[in-house]
């Protein structure tokens, strides 16, 4: 019989005319369960090109062991294929099963590099897990300065941006080259109005439960040339356990930074740490595909600043947490306006993939009354740590 041949479409996304995203595509044609070697070239290819990528038309539920597959041929010289944010803790039992993570972010038993995400009750008999179980959901009020979006006006569809970040514990564990989000269940609604709340009264419409993404890239590019030669050239140092550091720290109404309050735990009250786990990056990434930079920075967990402007000038250690946060300010704050920012309106069983070494992304908060959002997420930790990007003449 002659062979079958797929229509495997890469259809780059059309964000519109007043819209300066640039990344992002759907795929069509491609089975994530039955994945083949000659498929995944074509979404290798495709992912650093596009940097996002949407899968469309699922034949099924991607299955959890199926989602890890995937995330991990992405680096396979990765020694242990495990979680990226290291071994979770026992959470729970059920008929003798053992359930691993955090109430916001349980695993699965049958694959635990495989997370639930999101907010509200899991469908029936899912993947081993109690009648009834509800992940618990992150919240603003938890996380971020006041004043808060008070509850009626949440409930009417007033959101904001959770936090904006790449994927990675920032100690000990590289961070990952890919992640990628299944989903299970999507709020259902109309459009929520996401508030920046810092003052610009700028504001933003996008569906229930998005996830929004902008481009490191992008963010590069708005920077002045006085700045980008900065970037270009220094180191940002992250706290040691930096998401146990920030836990009594509050958030930015933005969520792209902390703010300085004193409010972060002392190292000395911390987990134990060592210094040679202290993960100090570089500012620019490459994009080893394609060539591109991007300005990654997770701008809540940074702890120290090592500025340059030319390879040959004199570094000036920030230590002062303000100053460092001032600085991040200026270099993240211009890339998060509306026009730069693609907002994934999550449709149930689609598949997103995205490389998380070139964009940010923040969850969004979304009215209790509109149902429950479940995701699959997978990250797995990488085999290398990012590299200074080449300075480009």
């Amino acid at each position: 019989m002659p062979a079958v041949v797929k229509d495997i479409r890469v259809e780059p996304l059309q964000h519109g005319p007043k819209s300066n995203v640039d990344f992002g595509a759907t795929v069509h044609g491609i089975d994530l369960n039955n994945l083949t070697d000659s498929e995944f070239e074509i979404i290798h290819a495709a992912l650093h090109k596009h940097k996002l990528l949407i899968f469309k038309g699922q034949p099924e539920m991607l299955r959890p062991q199926k989602q890890y597959e995937l995330t991990r041929r992405f680096d396979p010289d990765e020694p242990t294929g495990g979680f990226a944010h290291g071994i979770d803790p026992l959470l729970t039992t059920h008929n003798g099963t053992s359930i691993y993570g955090l109430p916001n972010r349980p695993a699965i038993p049958a694959q635990p590099q495989v997370h639930i995400l999101g907010r509200g009750a899991l469908p029936e008999n899912h993947y081993d897990f109690p009648p009834g179980f509800e992940i618990q959901g992150v919240d603003h009020h938890a996380f971020h300065l006041p004043p808060h979006i008070p509850a009626a006006d949440r409930e009417a569809g007033r959101s904001r941006f959770y936090q904006w970040h790449f994927d990675g514990a920032l100690y000990g564990i590289p961070p990952p080259r890919v992640g990628c989000l299944l989903a299970v269940r999507t709020p259902r609604g109309p459009d929520v109005r996401v508030q920046w709340d810092d003052g610009t009264g700028t504001e933003m419409s996008m569906a229930p439960g998005a996830t929004a993404m902008v481009s490191g890239a992008r963010a590069l590019s708005l920077l002045s040339p006085e700045l980008r030669a900065i970037v270009y050239h220094s180191r940002i140092e992250y706290a040691p356990h930096c998401f146990e550091w920030m836990s009594t720290a509050r958030s930015t109404r933005l969520g792209h930074s902390l703010e300085t309050e004193g409010r972060e735990k002392p190292l000395d009250q911390l987990k134990p740490w060592s210094r040679d786990k202290i993960c100090v990056y570089p500012m620019v990434w490459e994009n080893p595909v394609t060539g591109e930079h991007s300005l990654q920075v997770h701008g809540q967990a940074a702890y120290r600043l090592f500025l340059k402007d030319s390879p040959e000038g004199e570094e000036t250690v920030v230590s002062d947490l303000g100053e460092v946060r001032a600085f991040l300010q200026k270099i993240m704050r211009p890339v998060l306006e509306p026009s730069n920012i693609y907002a994934h309106a999550h449709e149930e069983q689609d598949v997103i993939l995205w490389y998380n070494r070139a964009l940010w992304h923040s969850i969004t908060e979304f009215p209790t009354s509109y149902g429950p959002r479940i995701m699959h997420q997978c990250n797995i930790a990488a085999s290398d740590h990012p590299v200074a990007a080449a300075v480009l003449s």
